[in-house]
């Protein structure tokens, strides 16, 4: 078994040894990059302490894991080990995590680090470390990665601690760096209870951003800048977690960040007419390959008719797919003039309806027919049994996902006896960037500051209590006060994350980051955003930082 190993060890810079988040700190060291000294206690330590949690887990629940993971004690040959080794650290030391899953930005501030530690306590922060794996909201990120926590190994990274001056986080964008900094710890800057001041420097150095300027000048700003430009171009770092004392800057993180697209969003000026938004609800309504498929090409005609629906819970769902498939074929005939290649024609036009010049198909909806309402509403109903006969089968986990099953599958899933598996997440969905242009066409704006970059569009979901997220669904827009990392878990299944307090260095934008998850902070949550869940559909842009509400 390795035993504890420095950062400077050629073996450090491993992933597998260190840790991701020790690693890289490790390679920036060893790259001459201003990191403190530090000891690793390397993955495979925790072993024991991970596979005892899961054991526990199954009869006394994650706060039983925890438990069981810190009040086991440490091997005698590592104990011994660890005093020789941070006898020549100075106190307080700091105590991080280092997971073999922080590669990537998506878990950013899933895992405990402790401040403040003296020597007479390292063995219960190492343990700490371990145990925050099975802390609720760390698993329910797991589960939300499709990920077992029963493969996490974590080293832990021993430094001696900083009182900082002054703290942050820096990012790269295009040949511009970002900075931003708060007074002393950066702490409650990456936690998401602080917004942080911004400064940005250019390639020659020059320093813009009145209120970043104010508090850190423009020398600390070159110097972070510089750091993280040296660090990009030895190592291909974009982003790190900084500190400083006197003027000279200490790296505390360094990573390569996931990055969305940084392009302007323009929607085609067609998008802010009524045509548009009819289009637009009747794709809310009738989403994904079901919707497209058997609703679209006549309900664009008159969305009206989604509101309403027939019961027919009497048919067995394989007649209701029968029937569903005929009426709708009939309806599409109706609306498109009776050919027999109608259906080609009404996919045919909705792909026009998507694409970068929607004109002619937009002018194209007014001389459509009108479906038979009684048939229309007939079609709703029989696809609504077809829809719950889906969750009742445990093909999806709730009728707004059934929309998203595929109408080929349907078929076979209804009439199949073998167990399905349960599919409980909806991907992207291809009218997003229409709708998306629609509600910031036509809804009501509300700026903010950029968080993460991309478009997206849901459903509003106003998570007051992270604790309860029984009304938030797959593909919906995350909106909370603060970015707290309570709120991780969601990304995965989000489509953009807006936050009133906070600012872009919290680790929840670092994980929507690496995600690609929209996200906008500094949002005035007034009486469009915040309260219970109504039906509203709001637009994210992340890089302008606007956010768009309407009714859904």
């Amino acid at each position: 078994m390795v035993m504890l190993v420095t950062l400077d060890h050629a073996v450090a810079i491993d992933p597998l040894v260190s840790g991701a988040k020790a690693a890289w700190l490790a390679r920036a060291r060893q790259a001459g990059l201003p990191v403190l000294e530090g000891i690793i206690v390397p993955a495979e330590f925790s072993c024991p302490a991970m596979d005892l949690a899961i054991e526990v887990m199954t009869r006394r629940g994650s706060g039983g894991a925890r438990l069981a993971v810190t009040g086991m004690p440490l091997p005698a040959s590592l104990v011994g080990e660890l005093e020789l080794a941070a006898a020549g650290l100075p106190e307080p030391m700091v105590v991080r995590s280092s997971g073999l899953h922080e590669e990537s930005g998506e878990w950013s501030g899933a895992f405990t680090s402790y401040l403040d530690v003296q020597h007479g306590e390292l063995a219960t922060a190492i343990k700490g470390c371990w145990a925050s794996t099975f802390t609720v909201q760390t698993l329910e990120r797991f589960a939300a990665a499709h990920a077992d926590p029963g493969t996490s190994r974590m080293a832990v990274l021993i430094q001696p601690g900083l009182d900082a001056e002054f703290g942050g986080t820096a990012h790269t964008t295009g040949d511009e760096v970002v900075v931003i900094g708060i007074k002393g710890s950066p702490a409650p800057l990456v936690q998401g209870w602080e917004p942080g001041a911004h400064v940005r420097v250019d390639a020659a150095g020059h320093v813009s951003g009145e209120t970043g300027i104010e508090l850190l000048g423009t020398d600390l700003a070159r110097q972070v800048a510089d750091v993280l430009r040296a660090a990009n171009e030895l190592l291909g770092a974009t982003t790190c977690e900084w500190g400083a004392v006197g003027g000279d800057v200490t790296l505390f993180q360094v990573m390569r960040s996931g990055a969305g697209t940084e392009a302007v969003f323009e929607p085609p000026p067609e998008l802010g007419g009524p045509v548009a938004l009819q289009v637009a609800r009747a794709a809310r309504r009738a989403p994904g390959p079901l919707g497209e498929a058997l609703v679209l090409p006549w309900a664009v005609a008159d969305p009206g008719l989604l509101d309403g629906g027939v019961r027919v819970s009497h048919l067995h769902p394989a007649d209701a797919w029968r029937e569903a498939r005929e009426h709708a074929g009939i309806l599409t005939a109706q609306v498109w003039g009776g050919r027999s290649a109608a259906l080609a024609d009404a996919q045919h036009f909705l792909l026009a309806l998507r694409s970068a010049d929607p004109t002619a198909a937009l002018d194209r909806v007014l001389t459509l027919r009108r479906p038979d309402p009684e048939r229309a509403r007939l079609v709703l109903g029989l696809l609504a049994r077809v829809r719950d006969a889906l969750v009742e089968r445990r093909a999806v986990s709730g009728v707004d996902l059934a929309w998203h099953v595929e109408p080929a599958a349907i078929g076979k899933i209804l009439a199949s006896d073998a167990p399905l598996k349960l599919r409980d997440r909806i991907g992207f969905d291809r009218w997003e960037p229409f709708d998306a242009g629609v509600v910031l066409s036509q809804g009501t704006i509300v700026e903010g500051h950029p968080a993460a970059p991309g478009v997206a569009v849901g459903r509003l979901s106003f998570i007051s209590d992270p604790h309860d997220v029984q009304d938030f669904r797959s593909r919906d827009v995350v909106v909370g006060t603060h970015p707290i990392p309570n709120l991780a878990a969601l990304l995965w299944d989000a489509s953009a994350v807006v936050t009133a307090g906070g600012g872009p260095a919290a680790h929840l934008f670092e994980s929507a980051r690496a995600l690609g998850i929209p996200a906008v902070c500094g949002v005035n949550l007034d009486v469009q955003l915040a309260g219970p869940a109504t039906a509203r559909s709001i637009a994210v842009d992340g890089t302008s930082g606007r956010v768009a509400v309407m009714p859904w």
